[in-house]
């Protein structure tokens, strides 16, 4: 690793980045869907690759949840950009996933697509993982002005202490707010606009 540069714990992109990953996503089929999804909702690597067709009932998607998992986003109410990319996925009677794979699977092959995918950026971005996009989800919701326990929500993080126990309000409205405020500021990233102040994004 070279002086200086994040841990794996601490990497985001910034801007120059996210425009740059994003503009090849956008050429790059079902894994670069798959990536700006992951952007946009702020979930596990897992929980995008395996949303189902089933999953979706009007813009809201209901997370399934494993066997002893921590910590579920639940339902998000999804903002219409991250829609627009669901919708544009092509749909087969073989497998019951928005990011088919083969075989009626999910999306995989995470470590061939993302060498593919880096070597054609055709820009100067440090090395990132799908990990990364959740951990700049999360941060450019604090930019944009979401609540901090808010935004721990949305990313289905387990709430400590006496709130996570006693607090069962499921904070759809307000999560569903982060998520387009979220997709608000990656819209204003992406036409390079001045973005240090942003209001909650209202679109729908």
């Amino acid at each position: 690793m070279r002086r200086g540069s994040p841990t794996k714990r601490e990497r985001l992109l910034d801007d120059d980045e996210i425009r740059a990953v994003w503009k090849q996503a956008e050429a790059n089929g079902t894994f670069g869907a798959f990536v700006r999804l992951a952007l946009l909702t702020a979930q596990r690597r897992e929980k995008v690759a395996t949303m189902k067709w089933t999953d979706l009932t009007s813009g809201l998607w209901t997370i399934d949840t494993e066997a002893r998992e921590k910590g579920n986003a639940g339902e998000l109410e999804l903002p219409a950009m991250a829609l627009e990319i669901i919708e544009a996925q092509p749909r087969y009677e073989s497998s019951p996933y928005v990011f088919a794979g083969r075989g009626g699977k999910a999306i995989g092959g995470w470590s061939k697509f993302k060498r593919e995918f880096d070597a054609k950026l055709n820009a100067n971005v440090e090395p990132w993982t799908i990990h990364d996009l959740r951990r700049t989800a999360r941060s450019l919701m604090s930019r944009a002005g979401v609540n901090p326990h808010i935004a721990e929500r949305v990313l289905g993080h387990v709430i400590p202490g006496v709130e996570g126990v006693y607090d069962r309000h499921q904070y759809k409205a307000e999560k569903a707010q982060a998520l387009r405020a979220l997709a608000g500021l990656i819209e204003k990233i992406l036409a390079n606009d001045d973005a240090k102040v942003v209001e909650l994004a209202t679109r729908r």
